[in-house]
């Protein structure tokens, strides 16, 4: 009898437990349709579910409106404030970056490579 009534005790505990087991969080591609945003706007992962970026966060704090708020704003909601010009990185009207000059590798070795590539036979 004792026996019988602590496997009882045990089905209910694991009843219950199971019960209210919360399932996990997932991604849902209607979010990325209803924003218009890819799923990368709101999750670390490009593929979208894990861990959430500020904007993520910020949209999910916001009740998730119709649209994901931008950086600035996100930061805002979450009690980031930064004290930035922007204009420190916004380059000129007019202001023409030259092109970078190609690097050029030297060694002794490329005739040698270029023999033993010419009679490799592969793997």
């Amino acid at each position: 009898m004792k026996t019988l009534m602590t496997l009882l005790i045990l089905f209910i505990a694991v009843v219950v437990a199971l019960t209210f087991t919360g399932r996990p969080t997932q991604a849902l591609p209607e979010y990325a349709a209803q924003t218009g945003e890819p799923c990368a706007t709101c999750h670390t992962s490009p593929s979208g579910g894990g861990l959430r970026t500020p904007r993520g966060q910020a949209w999910v704090g916001a009740g998730k409106p119709a649209a994901v708020p931008d950086l600035a704003e996100s930061l805002a909601l979450l009690g980031v404030h930064l004290a930035v010009n922007e204009q420190d990185y916004i380059t000129p009207v007019g202001y023409n970056v030259p092109p970078a000059a190609p690097l050029r590798f030297k060694t002794g070795h490329v005739e040698k490579i270029r023999a033993w590539l010419k009679d490799y036979p592969g793997n």
